[in-house]
Formats: structure tokens, sequence, C-alpha cells
């Protein structure tokens, strides 16, 4: 059976720990994409920290790229539908099947669904699968959903989650209003023009997996101040005590049926000795609770979205939300072995 042929699309923090993933699951990479002009033409091997060259240079013409004839695109670009469309676009026109790190990928429908409309249609007519995985995909979704399985009498579903702004970059902690004083956060809460929250997308999927009806969806946010002097290590400042760190998102959505669904999900810079968390509480008949303890965040997600590549390319064509693939499962072998 032939290798699985890969292509990198973006070459950040993230896809540098995919490409060793990927080598070791004995995927083969014909290509990378960058629009950095520090990365453009140099060997992929270098630009990830792998120690060797592997014969991959690094390109910004995305459409001669995804030409080679690559079987997926590993996309690590953005996190957002409005911005994922593009990359999205281009790998369906040229018959790539693709998975995105792009949190509202998980399940759109809703909070985008002109754009998944489009998408969706373009893959079909072409033969490819879209999708979005990562950490979500399990930890807030399929867990949650196999959790949820275990009960009766569902009356509320509750989960909150962390992750730690500073190991993101800098244009992340920008966007969480790292360092901004109360005032000016309320001010931009205000008037901010804000995508979807990542909670809102999970909660969507895990609705429409009980076929559920909603009846309201609500986001509120607060945020979370400095109790002492802490360092920023992606924005080379220190955040004054009072001033933020990051905020909160709780997103709630009310069905009809009678369940109820609540994500509270924090993003700021940890104070030392905070960790990555993720726990969800059902309230019903009987009362039942998931607790990963200290969940290393940036590992999983790529690990899941690697492990997800054969279930992409076994899938139906068209844009196909987790909670329509496969439970996700541990590859010990090649991934080309899993391809059916």
């Amino acid at each position: 059976m032939k290798k699985i042929k890969a292509v990198i699309y973006g070459v950040g923090t993230m896809n540098s720990i995919i490409t060793r993933m990927l080598l070791d699951k004995g995927v083969e990479i014909i290509g990378a994409i960058s629009r950095s002009p520090a990365k453009v033409g140099k060997d992929l091997g270098e630009l990830t920290g792998l120690g060797r060259q592997l014969g991959v240079t690094v390109s910004n013409d995305a459409t001669e790229v995804l030409s080679r004839g690559a079987d997926i695109a590993v996309i690590a670009v953005n996190s957002y539908m409005s911005d994922a469309q593009e990359q999205l676009r281009l790998c369906a026109e040229h018959g790539v099947n693709a998975v995105t790190l792009s949190e509202e990928a998980l399940y759109p429908w809703e909070t985008s669904p002109e754009i998944t409309a489009e998408l969706d249609g373009i893959a079909k007519r072409t033969g490819v699968t879209l999708t979005g995985s990562g950490h979500q995909d399990s930890y807030w979704l399929n867990m949650v959903s196999m959790l949820m399985g275990t009960t009766h009498r569902i009356d509320n579903v509750l989960g909150q989650a962390s992750w730690n702004v500073d190991d993101y970059g800098p244009e992340l902690a920008r966007e969480q209003q790292v360092g901004t004083t109360t005032e000016q956060f309320n001010t931009w809460l205000e008037s901010a023009s804000r995508p979807p929250t990542f909670g809102r997308n999970v909660l969507d999927a895990l609705v429409a997996d009980t076929g559920l009806t909603p009846t309201s969806i609500t986001t509120t946010s607060r945020p979370v101040l400095a109790t002492e002097p802490l360092p920023v290590a992606s924005l080379g400042i220190t955040v004054a005590v009072g001033n933020v760190l990051g905020f909160t998102d709780i997103d709630e959505i009310k069905t009809s049926e009678g369940p109820s669904f609540v994500f509270e999900m924090t993003g700021c810079v940890y104070r030392p000795g905070q960790a990555d968390i993720n726990h969800w509480k059902i309230v019903g008949e009987p009362d039942v609770e998931l607790s990963n303890g200290a969940v290393p965040t940036a590992m999983t997600t790529c690990s899941q979205l690697v492990n997800r590549i054969p279930d992409v390319i076994n899938a139906q064509p068209g844009f196909i939300t987790a909670d329509k693939l496969p439970r996700l499962r541990y590859r010990a072998f090649s991934l080309e072995t899993y391809l059916s």
C-alpha cells in the first residue's frame, strides 16, 4: 500500500509538531506552504526543528503545491471559517482532502452556514473531504458525548476548560486583550465585532448530536485580572496588578426539550503552577463528571489531528464534521494501513 502524501499548510508552532508526528506515522510530506518571507525557500526540516533536511522547500505558491498530487493537506493557519475558507477552498478545488485546526471548523454549520455550504458543495463536486479536528474533537465533543450516553436523564451539561495564551504567540495574546486595563477591555467588549466563540461550536455539535432543539443561545465574557505582576513572554511585557490576563467566554444553549448546555472557556496567561483543565459535569439521573487533570493541550491538538487523517480520507465527500466521523482511535502503525 502506498504511503499517504501530505502537504503542510502553515509552518508555525502546531504544524512543526505535526510534521514530526506525520513522519513518525509513515506519511510522506510532499510540500509545505507559508506566506512568511522568513520561511519561504527554506527546508521544512530546518524550520520545524527536526535537525535534518527533509528535501521539502517551503513555498508561498499554494496552487502549485496543491497540484502535486497530495492525498491530504494539514492546515494550521487560523481559527475562524471566515479566514479558513481560502485554504479550504483551494484544497477542495485541487482535489485534496483537508483537515484544519481552525476551531470553528469543528461544527460551523450554525455559525458560518453560507461558507460551510459553499465549501461542502465544492468538496462534493471534486470528491474530497474537508473537516476540522484538534483538541476539541475528543476532549470537548466525543468524550462528553460518550459521557452523556451513560445517563438516563439530562438536566444540565456544564463544561469548563482553559488554555495558556502565552503558549500561542503574540497575535493571539493581543486578541485575548492581554495587558489592557479593565476599562479598555470593557470598551473593546462593547464595540468589538467578534467571531463565534470556540465554546459555541462545541455546544452546537453536542446539541446536534443529541437531536435536541435549541431555543436560545447566549454568550457572555468576563476578564481574568492579574493579582500580582505577571510577565508575558509572547508580548515581552509584564501585566500590572488589576490589568487583563485574558478572558473567559461563557456560552449557553437552552433546548425546548429541557436540557441546557453551558461551557466556560478561559484563555489567559497562566500564573505559576496553573495548567490546562478540562472538566465536565452532567446533572441528571445520575449525576456524572469527567475531569482530565492537567491537559497538554498543544500536544493533544496535534496528535488528534494526525490520528484523524485516515478517517478524513476514508469519509464521504463534503464538509464532514467531527461528530459524523468514527470515534477517535490510536494509530499504532503507519497511517496508510488504516485506509479503506
